[in-house]
């Protein structure tokens, strides 16, 4: 991330394959690690504007620590058939979102750049038929209708676990 900076980045992204398989609530590795990476500063300015992490197959919060934002897991985007520890097909497997974060430039070059506007948008896949639906659920045909439903209310509650609405976070379509 410093080393993007002193480049010339001006917005450093991370993306890290973190946390627990199958575990919607970030795990304390993550929680610790958000922390530090978020504490993380050169000459004042923060090394990372924004974390966006994998690996959990599920989707999990999203959360703004040290005044930067982090996506502990995005779910996934794309899968087929998702199958837990237990031996047992999930259908939290097929469900994801994507972080769309809006960045601005600052008042005074050197300075952070600020995020405008912070939005998850859900994701379903749905495994039968091959499709990935953005959601909300008034985007789902009939046929799919209770599932898509379901996902989204999953996908929200996740997502917006640690606060993050209260934070600024909207749900985009």
């Amino acid at each position: 991330a410093r080393a993007a900076r002193k480049a010339g980045a001006d917005v450093v992204v991370v993306s890290l394959h973190w946390g627990t398989e199958w575990e919607t609530d970030p795990d304390e590795k993550q929680l610790r690690l958000g922390r530090t990476l978020t504490a993380s500063t050169t000459d004042g300015r923060p090394d990372i504007d924004l974390i966006l992490g994998t690996h959990a197959h599920v989707p999990q919060a999203y959360e703004k620590v040290n005044g930067t934002w982090i996506v502990y897991g995005m779910g996934n985007q794309i899968a087929g058939s998702m199958v837990n520890y237990e031996g047992v097909e999930d259908p939290r497997g097929h469900q994801g979102s994507i972080g769309r974060f809006t960045f601005v430039p600052p008042a005074r070059p050197g300075e952070r750049w600020a995020v405008k506007k912070a939005e998850f948008i859900p994701q379903w896949m749905n495994a039968g038929t091959g499709r990935v639906i953005n959601l909300p659920a008034a985007l789902c045909r009939d046929a799919d209708r209770e599932d898509c439903l379901a996902a989204q209310s999953a996908i929200r509650k996740a997502v917006l676990s640690r606060g993050a609405a209260e934070q600024g976070l909207t749900m985009g379509h």
